[in-house]
């Protein structure tokens, strides 16, 4: 098991002692196609349903696209993979677009009053940079973002990856950051429940 997947199990374990449920995915488990580019060729043909759901009957990012679209809070988790986040969340980002573009293309927002946070976990510095490409993506999709959006850790600068889960767990500010991005994010869900519908 990764080491961003075990702390977003911390984290979910977190949210369930306030009274929350959880659904985990794990991006590797599914059957996700590429992006195919059809908004590049023209954005009325990105259209939600993906037209790869459409088209691969095995495709399973209609299984994402539901769990982000029944969520109030979403922390995706992903490891820093040469100065960036994962492939298989560069894939979720660019499938998404069927759903952002149902917004600026289509005029009807799709995610609405939802909260957005991420969990980085690298051996190498990268942490802002994989941060700002993915809060600026929750941004464009329509997510909000509470004031305290990113638990991190960065390793030692070697490449001995055996003994960061315990560096991890014992590292104060990591801890900390976990725990402020679980109250941030369930004030935020909470205010936004508050004004009730659109």
């Amino acid at each position: 098991m990764s080491k961003s997947e075990r702390l977003l199990l911390k984290a979910l374990d977190q949210y369930a002692s306030y009274g929350c449920t959880s659904r985990f995915l794990r991006l590797k488990d599914l059957k996700i196609y590429d992006c195919e580019g059809n908004y590049s060729e023209n954005p009325a043909y990105c259209t939600y349903p993906c037209q790869s759901t459409l088209k691969y009957g095995d495709d399973e990012m209609q299984t994402v696209y539901d769990a982000v679209l029944d969520t109030d809070i979403l922390i995706l988790a992903t490891p820093i993979r040469w100065n960036n986040h994962s492939a298989l969340v560069q894939k979720f980002v660019e499938r998404m677009n069927s759903i952002e573009n149902q917004y600026s293309w289509f005029g009807n927002r799709m995610i609405k009053k939802k909260v957005a946070g991420l969990i980085i976990i690298g051996h190498v510095d990268g942490i802002q940079h994989v941060a700002g490409n993915l809060l600026n993506f929750f941004a464009w999709q329509g997510f909000h973002i509470p004031d305290v959006a990113i638990a991190s850790w960065v390793g030692e600068n070697d490449e001995d990856t055996t003994k960061d889960w315990d560096q991890i767990q014992q590292n104060k500010y990591t801890r900390e950051d976990l725990q402020n991005l679980i109250h941030s994010s369930l004030r935020l869900a909470y205010q936004l429940k508050q004004e009730g519908p659109d």
